[in-house]
């Protein structure tokens, strides 16, 4: 295990009113593996590792603290964190070294970082059991304030075989009012899952859509609909609907479409999309391109892959602790700056700069609410090194952006005579749909019908048809600079009409192909709208230099 192992972190997105799908949905890892959210898309993974059943267990809880006495290597759960990993390696963290044991289960925080950025606890969880395939997760994971008010954060754990323990990370945005506070972390009911495949009979060759009754563990039906993309090419959109599954259940049952060849082995489609929220709270939807002799080869059969809860140890693990920044405070440098940033976007400024010795943060003040910076990918040059970093929302204001870069080792002392730039990559632009400009969809049908239209200066090609009594509308163009439409919309007297997005068209992805369908639908005409679409120039690349001034 190598100490020095940081990969790329993890970027991760804030929720946005319905139905700006583009944006909730621009940052869903398209990987096969990811474990989904329940708080504000920030992603809660428990490890794809090992844990097991818990049988004779104890009632007997140990409420008093006791010190851990294991040093732990934090590398590989910290490696998506290359701050704290950096804080942690100089010995600048809290040592907390507390647990509690209930049920044969032992939670134990080991660490703790707290400064002008954020708050990270380094913890464990110990569930005395051989490794086993089950996976492990909660109900509940909670940062609590002295009066039981919980703090919003996240957490991110992994399995470590040579302890039999899982170790993780709980991060918040909170920032400690005073030189100390009386916080408790807690953790609610223990719940072991394992992963599960049913069969699913599904005919590549049959183009309607085809819904197979799965009726256990919680999972109604499963639907899949085939959708040529190209002559090679077909995409499937695989719809789980639930039943009978609370919000917690439904998010640690966590599905996946499977095709294998006749060897057993995986077929890898071009594209792998999941976990992206349907049209209610009881459904979950998937997309893959695969290729069209890969399906309809000889052997080739199909699966769907989910994770079922095995069993569960209810109960609470709390640890009441004094947190205190005061030993990395003197290492914090908060600058405000009034920096326009016009070659960004209009009306933006960068207002502030925080740096700790595991993060620096620029908050942007934008004039509208909600703003996202317009490009994707952000880097901060400090003095020749260059940090990764990600853009988020910022809690405490509508109106601000945040882009959020891990520190690597570097002597703050020397920061200010330090040349710093913000590098910006890869151009998307949102717009407006034009609500003036309707698309008029005529002698709607089965049969598929083309057309083109120039839309906001843009030739795009549209392609409509009925399916399954459902109305389906294909937008994309051959201009790479056309990122594509995210969502349209018709007027149901003055009432806007969403269509539902089935072929999801990601932020900078260089594709932009997008279908709605819209359900139940009996017109022979249509007047359709345009939500959103954006503008890609994934070439372009701003340098704005930040100058902080001498203390």
């Amino acid at each position: 295990m190598e100490d020095n192992k940081i990969r790329e972190a993890i970027q991760t997105a804030p929720p946005v009113p319905y139905p700006d799908f583009d944006r909730m949905w621009n940052k869903i890892e398209q990987s096969k593996g990811t474990l989904p959210s329940s708080n504000a898309w920030k992603f809660q993974r428990t490890s794809v590792a090992k844990a097991a059943m818990i049988t004779g267990i104890s009632a007997v809880m140990i409420a008093t603290p006791v010190y851990a006495a294991i040093h732990y290597n934090w590398t590989d759960v910290l490696s998506n964190k290359a701050g704290i990993h950096s804080v942690w390696e100089q010995g600048l963290g809290q040592s907390i070294s507390q647990s509690v044991t209930k049920d044969g289960i032992t939670l134990t925080v080991d660490t703790a970082f707290s400064d002008e950025n954020r708050t990270v606890l380094l913890y464990t969880l110990n569930p005395e059991v051989s490794d086993q395939d089950y996976n492990l997760s909660y109900d509940k994971v909670e940062l609590l304030t002295a009066e039981g008010k919980p703090i919003p954060g996240h957490y991110y754990q992994v399995w470590n075989p040579e302890i039999n323990e899982y170790q993780g990370y709980f991060e918040t945005d909170y920032v400690l009012n005073h030189k100390k506070e009386e916080l408790r972390f807690s953790v609610t009911n223990v719940v072991f899952t394992e992963k599960t495949e049913v069969a699913l009979p599904f005919n590549p060759a049959n183009q309607g859509t085809q819904t197979f009754p799965i009726k256990k563990d919680g999972i109604g039906t499963v639907s899949i609909q085939s959708f040529d993309q190209s002559k090679e090419d077909i995409l499937l959109h695989t719809s789980v609907n639930f039943e009978g599954l609370d919000k917690n259940q439904r998010e640690r049952t966590w599905t996946s479409f499977t095709a294998w060849d006749d060897k057993n082995e995986i077929v890898k489609g071009s594209k792998n999309v999941y976990g992206i929220p349907g049209t209610n709270s009881e459904q979950t939807l998937s997309e893959q391109v695969y290729s069209k002799d890969q399906l309809s080869a000889e052997g080739t059969h199909f699966t769907l892959s989910y994770e079922r809860e095995k069993s569960r140890v209810a109960g609470e693990w709390g640890i009441d602790m004094t947190l205190s920044k005061s030993q990395l405070e003197n290492s914090t440098i908060k600058e405000k700056l009034d920096l326009p940033i016009p070659q960004m976007m209009e009306g933006s400024k960068i207002t502030e700069m925080i740096v700790t010795p595991s993060e620096v943060r620029l908050i942007v003040t934008n004039k509208d609410k909600y703003t996202l910076l317009p490009f994707l990918d952000y880097e901060l040059e400090i003095g020749g090194k260059r940090l990764t970093g990600s853009m988020d929302y910022n809690a405490k204001s509508k109106e601000k952006t945040e882009l959020r870069f891990e520190m690597m080792h570097m002597d703050l002392a020397s920061l200010q005579e330090q040349p710093i730039s913000l590098i910006a990559k890869k151009r998307v632009d949102e717009h407006k749909g034009n609500e003036k400009t309707s698309i008029r969809l005529s002698n709607i049908s089965t049969k598929p019908q083309h057309f083109q239209t120039v839309y906001e200066g843009y030739m795009v090609d549209w392609t409509y048809y009925l399916k399954d009594e459902e109305l389906y509308v294909e937008s994309s163009s051959e201009n790479p600079t056309f990122g594509g439409i995210n969502q349209t919309y018709y007027y149901d007297g003055k009432e806007k009409m969403y269509g539902n997005p089935v072929i999801v068209n990601f932020r900078g992805e260089g594709k932009n192909k997008s279908m709605d369908v819209y359900e139940n639908f009996a017109p022979k005409h249509l007047d359709i709208y345009v939500y959103m679409y954006t503008t890609d120039h994934l070439n372009e690349k701003v340098k704005i230099p930040i100058k902080i001034r001498d203390q």
